[in-house]
């Protein structure tokens, strides 16, 4: 029983990020919800899947999406420098 609670709870959270990843314009808003919905894929692989096999997936999807968010983080540093460049000229 709790632990279906939890994956409904988790189920919810990813969807809500997908949803607002739908409807917000700022591409540097919508990363963050994009690293949201990986995370929430990963723990619903392993949690949802009771097997081994299930496991090794959960943790490479996981080690994936760390790698992601990590680009994802660069990625709006990156849109950061190019905005103040462009208020400077």
């Amino acid at each position: 029983m709790e632990s279906s609670v939890i994956t409904i709870t988790i189920g919810i959270v990813g969807l809500i990020s997908v949803v607002k990843l739908f409807l917000t314009k700022s591409r540097a808003l919508k990363l963050p919800l994009l690293c949201c919905i990986n995370f929430c894929i990963a723990a619903l692989i392993a949690l949802h899947i009771k097997s081994p096999a299930a496991a090794v997936a959960a943790a490479i999807y996981f080690i994936s999406s760390t790698v992601s968010s990590n680009a994802i983080a660069h990625t709006i540093g990156e849109l950061d420098k190019i905005e103040k460049f462009e208020r400077k000229r």
